[in-house]
């Protein structure tokens, strides 16, 4: 019997593998509207934040011990909802438009941004030293095989967030102050990828389905293998699933001692091009007091390099956040 079972699921899975991914996530960039992804914080939601913020300058609070349900806040609630039905449901990427900056103090910003984060899903650690909330500045370094591209000013080719161990399913972007000049977004759905790829290259989608040797980022125990082997689509049930960032796996094979074969750099290199072509992506600058959400199985994003400010109060600043309630809250899950 659970040879017969596991028969059928191949066979479901090699039925979605060959049919177009259908819905709105696998959209194309004509038949997305701006009003689709930009969400606009609603009248009754901000004055729950303003008597939230006030409550906690009465009543200060460590943030990580904030807990929605000791605050009056279903008007926010009731707009989290929305956005997780757009990560869910339908374009998978929002910003939410948005928080007043000039009221609040940065510490005051991230509390909020951690209560209507925490209704999406739970957040939980995304780097080895388990840390929940994560500053994405530039700290003066080049990316490298253990340093990440997010501690630097250097362009972000397309990649979702931590594909090489265990990623979640969605993420936080909280906008502090934005880059003199640069730093602009561009997000693409992966379904229209993997739909671009079945009609033209049908041969590399097929090697997309199969692992390749990821490297880690040293985001790991010291007694751990330095890389993980991972495919870039995957059946999970009745959808698919994507993870991508094209240079950790030739960083991957590098580390691993290992040729890594042309098909698969090939499919690596044209998916990526497929995500850059116009009519496949949406670009946008985002602005302070911004949050921008993305669903990381399904959004890959990219940020062009940046210039910064000279004063350290007035640099790029972005907090990170990421959500996943399945699993324990470890970075490994």
């Amino acid at each position: 019997m659970h040879k017969i079972r596991s028969q059928n699921q191949d066979i479901s899975a090699a039925k979605l593998r060959a049919a177009a991914v259908t819905g709105r996530g696998a959209w194309l960039r004509d038949g997305v509207e701006e009003m689709d992804w930009l969400l606009p914080l609603p009248a009754k939601a901000l004055e729950e934040i303003d008597r939230l913020v006030e409550t906690l300058r009465r009543k200060p609070l460590d943030i990580y011990a904030l807990d929605r349900n000791d605050y009056a806040l279903d008007a926010c609630a009731a707009f989290m909802g929305a956005v997780r039905r757009v990560l869910d449901q339908d374009v998978g990427f929002v910003v939410v438009d948005r928080l007043p900056i000039d009221r609040y103090t940065k510490d005051e910003l991230k509390q909020v941004y951690w209560l209507l984060s925490g209704m999406i899903e739970r957040p939980v650690a995304q780097s080895f030293d388990g840390r929940l909330l994560y500053d994405v500045q530039d700290t003066g370094v080049r990316i490298d095989t253990r340093v990440r591209g997010d501690l630097t000013r250097q362009e972000l080719s397309w990649h979702t967030d931590y594909g090489f161990n265990y990623p979640p399913p969605y993420i936080g972007l909280l906008v502090l102050r934005t880059a003199t000049s640069g730093g602009a977004s561009r997000v693409a759905s992966m379904l229209t990828a993997h739909n671009v790829l079945r009609e033209r290259h049908p041969e590399l989608l097929a090697r997309l389905y199969e692992p390749f040797w990821w490297n880690r980022q040293g985001e790991h125990p010291k007694e751990d293998s330095t890389t993980h082997f991972y495919p870039i689509f995957s059946i999970d049930g009745d959808r698919v699933r994507a993870r991508y960032i094209k240079w950790l796996l030739y960083k991957g094979y590098e580390l691993k001692g290992e040729t890594f074969d042309p098909q698969g750099q090939k499919a690596l290199e044209t998916m990526f091009d497929i995500m850059s072509e116009p009519a496949h992506h949406i670009p946008f600058a985002l602005q302070p007091g911004q949050i921008q959400y993305v669903n990381n199985f399904q959004i890959a994003h990219c940020r062009t390099e940046y210039d910064d400010a000279e004063e350290p109060d007035d640099k790029r600043h972005l907090v990170r956040i990421f959500l996943r309630d399945a699993g324990r809250r470890s970075y490994m899950g």
